[in-house]
């Protein structure tokens, strides 16, 4: 029986990862849309929240002056990405906002 070895990127040698999908970013800015919402805060303000939350902040020095930056949340793979909705989920609950289950939800429509 002959093994299947993970397909790798023949520059970098590292594993292909599976891109997240459309359906995991409508997820994301639906729930950052409703969560701003609630509280007052525009999605992009919310999406920067969570994505701190999550990411942390890296610190970089130029110089005298010091920068901050939030990775990017298009470096991550369909299974960090899903993280980062559960995420998302947890910020806006931990800031007294319910947060439908957007699956369910299309599940229910007739």
């Amino acid at each position: 029986m002959q093994s299947v070895e993970p397909r790798v990127c023949p520059t970098c040698h590292r594993p292909f990862l599976l891109n997240k999908t459309h359906e995991q970013r409508k997820k994301f800015h639906a729930i950052c849309r409703d969560a701003g919402l609630a509280l007052g805060l525009t999605p992009g303000q919310v999406k920067a929240a969570v994505k701190q939350d999550y990411f942390g902040i890296d610190e970089f020095k130029v110089k005298d002056k010091w920068y901050r930056m939030v990775k990017s949340s298009e470096d991550t793979d369909r299974i960090e990405y899903s993280s980062l909705i559960d995420a998302a989920y947890q910020w806006a609950a931990e800031n007294g906002i319910a947060i439908p289950d957007y699956e369910q939800t299309e599940r229910e429509r007739p």
